[in-house]
């Protein structure tokens, strides 16, 4: 399959590793707003043509299915684009900005018979799937804490009155947006939309948020969700039952599965090794377009929708309003 890339950012550098590890993915094009970099990004991987927009690259007629890495705001019309043109879509995390431009990205992609997939890493990842298959092992849930707080270097380029686009709410960004989506997609791929939830957040003068927490209500237990892009943790979550718990070294990339019975002081290691986190998702996507599927198999299009009802709602009561919310 024939992929186009739009945007340069890291995690473009990320997918372009990650396809190293896949057979019939061949990345022919690369396009950025500012086409410099496309040209650096072409040049460093080898990439065969540079564009300086999408339009141009689809115009092309070289792509197969594209990825979408730009920056959130701007996923939206992006991908309805390609979708109108019959182009699957591999778009990275979150999304879109808010709930109802999902609802209209899901129904471009049902309306064009066209492959959408949320790039969101956690939930493809082999050890993720090893853990929801064995939640069975701690019994009855009773808690389950899920943190992820990473110092961000754009904070001190914040402090520094550098205005990055991390914390940028016009472009859809900051904290929940960037890692918190992760524990958010992380906790409804395992249990579901939450009946209830209750959300704070620290906000920045940009009216983006820097760190916040989230409580999710499910019947029998509480999960407790917090972010932050101003700190650092170990980032270990936590999966508490009756008869035990299961540990994850980190919920954006998997890489260590422990379950221990704290009752009669045993551990089992269930982890699996990790190849690359974007092998996974660019396999599942190539896999089910060949099948003639319009949504991924691991996340379908009603997870994606689940989970962005509640970012949206999450934001809401924190307060963080991006002006596509208006």
């Amino acid at each position: 399959m024939k992929f186009g890339i739009i945007g340069t950012n890291f995690v473009s550098d990320f997918f372009m590793e990650g396809s190293k590890f896949v057979e019939e993915c061949e990345v022919v094009a690369v396009c950025s707003g500012r086409y410099g970099n496309a040209i650096k990004f072409a040049e460093k991987y080898n990439i065969p043509n540079s564009f300086k927009s999408y339009e141009d690259m689809y115009e092309a007629g070289i792509i197969e299915a594209v990825y979408v890495a730009t920056p959130n705001a701007m996923h939206k019309d992006m991908t309805e684009y390609f979708l109108e043109k019959h182009i699957p879509v591999f778009c990275e995390k979150p999304m879109a900005s808010n709930r109802d431009e999902v609802f209209s990205m899901i129904e471009a992609s049902r309306k064009h018979n066209t492959y959408l997939q949320e790039g969101l890493i956690p939930l493809y990842n082999p050890n993720y799937l090893i853990l929801k298959e064995s939640l069975d092992l701690v019994g009855p849930i009773r808690q389950v804490n899920l943190n992820f707080s990473k110092y961000s270097s754009r904070y001190d380029a914040y402090l520094n009155g550098e205005n990055p686009t991390t914390f940028r709410s016009e472009l859809a960004n900051g904290s929940m947006m960037d890692l918190g989506v992760y524990i958010f997609g992380f906790c409804i791929g395992l249990f579901g939309k939450p009946n209830r939830i209750l959300s704070a957040a620290t906000l920045l003068d940009t009216g983006a948020d820097v760190a916040g927490s989230s409580i999710f209500e499910y019947d029998g237990f509480i999960a407790n969700l917090s972010y932050s892009k101003a700190s650092t943790t170990d980032n270990y979550c936590e999966i508490c039952g009756e008869k035990g718990t299961l540990i994850i070294d980190q919920p954006s990339n998997p890489r260590k599965l422990i379950f221990v019975d704290y009752k009669n002081n045993e551990r089992k290691n269930l982890t699996v090794e990790v190849i690359d986190n974007f092998k996974y998702e660019i396999e599942e996507m190539i896999e089910n377009v060949k099948k003639g599927k319009i949504e991924s198999e691991k996340i379908p299009h009603s997870m994606s929708q689940d989970i962005h009802d509640v970012l949206t709602e999450a934001r809401k009561q924190s307060g963080i309003v991006f002006p596509m919310d208006k």
